[in-house]
């Protein structure tokens, strides 16, 4: 006998005596009950990895993993439901949602699938607006992020409003500017019932930041601080914290300030020591935001320009000051101040439409001629 012979009558007569049957050289008909995970392929199976483990390559029933199947395939698939439709929590290609996959889905407003924040759609899966933090090609020539955010708030550039503000509806606080573009214009906060609150400092050793009431829910208390009623605010850039007396006087009066306040300098006097401070503003903004848990008794804010129009802020609202001399970087409706765009801007005096001098306001927009 050959040696090859011997070699595999040698093996075959060692299965037989282990009692094991031989898949290798038996044929099929010799096989007995063939099952779904005995690890040999059969007709009707698409493999067999000889386990019942759901979250390989080879699921329960041996079929092949696939997206859609319901199960999830370990380290290949992020989530599974079954089905092969995207925008309801798992994708079609079984992955989790995600802003940028070009599928617009929970939480999103668009999806152009890229990662380009300068198109219409940005990184964040909603629609391009002025305050988002991304400039907008073709559309936004700059874009200041929560700066230019399109929220109830004004911009106040040497007494003038370059943003109005959305309208807003209920009771509101109010705020206003009065006597723009005068020698007592000033900065001011009022109740509808007139009564005037100011804003100033007091000098003393931790002295508090405030609004005063002229005339407060004490008709004798002018010049005092109101602490019943009151909102309270918070400022950027400025010591401690702020507040508004609420009131309910008529009279309307100005008593507090210095009209210096003009030309973007201030003067606040009546305070409870007695004290006054005063100076010019410094770069930057100051920003106030009123706290809507504390407001009690004021009924709105509003924006009132020299004209006398008003316009309506949230109870939230941010009134920003700007110094004169602090160019705008970025105004509000995401473009960029420029001498001779009729829109007057910090640094400017006057701006008339053009960058012509003599006819009124010079061509730098410094000066009057």
């Amino acid at each position: 006998m050959h040696a090859r012979g011997f070699v595999v009558v040698t093996l075959l007569g060692l299965a037989a005596a282990c009692g094991a049957r031989s898949t290798l050289f038996a044929p099929e008909a010799e096989r007995r009950d063939p099952f779904c995970g005995d690890g040999l392929v059969d007709p009707g199976e698409a493999c067999d990895d000889h386990n019942e483990v759901a979250l390989d390559a080879c699921v329960p029933g041996c079929s092949l993993a696939r997206c859609g199947d319901g199960i999830v395939w370990a380290f290949v698939e992020a989530c599974d439901d079954g089905n092969l439709v995207s925008g309801d929590g798992c994708t079609a290609t079984c992955a989790l949602p995600s802003c940028g996959n070009g599928f617009v889905e929970a939480g999103e407003v668009c999806d152009d699938g890229n990662g380009i924040d300068t198109d219409d759609c940005p990184s964040r899966c909603l629609p391009a607006t002025c305050g988002d933090g991304f400039v907008q090609a073709g559309v936004e020539a700059c874009d200041a992020g929560a700066a230019n955010a399109d929220r109830p708030a004004f911009l106040l550039l040497q007494g003038a409003l370059v943003r109005p503000v959305r309208p807003v509806t209920g009771p509101m606080p109010l705020v206003s500017f009065y006597d723009y573009g005068s020698a007592s214009a000033h900065t001011g906060f009022e109740e509808l019932g007139a009564s005037k609150l100011f804003l100033y400092r007091d000098v003393t050793p931790n002295g508090l930041l405030g609004l005063v009431a002229v005339h407060g829910v004490d008709k004798n208390a002018g010049g005092q601080i109101q602490p019943p009623g009151r909102v309270e605010m918070s400022f950027f850039g400025l010591p401690t914290g702020a507040f508004v007396a609420a009131s309910d006087d008529t009279k309307g009066e100005f008593s507090l300030l210095d009209p210096t306040t003009a030309r973007g300098d201030w003067q606040f006097d009546g305070n409870t020591d007695g004290g006054a401070l005063s100076g010019l503003l410094s770069p930057g903004a100051w920003v106030i935001d009123v706290v809507p848990s504390f407001v009690q008794g004021i009924e709105r804010w509003e924006w009132e320009d020299g004209s006398g129009d008003a316009i309506v802020l949230d109870r939230t609202a941010t009134a920003r000051i700007v110094a004169l001399d602090v160019p705008s970087a970025c105004r509000l409706d995401c473009t960029i101040p420029v001498c001779g765009d009729g829109i007057l801007d910090a640094g400017e005096v006057c701006d008339d439409g053009n960058v012509v001098s003599f006819d009124g306001c010079a061509a730098d927009c410094r000066s009057t001629d």
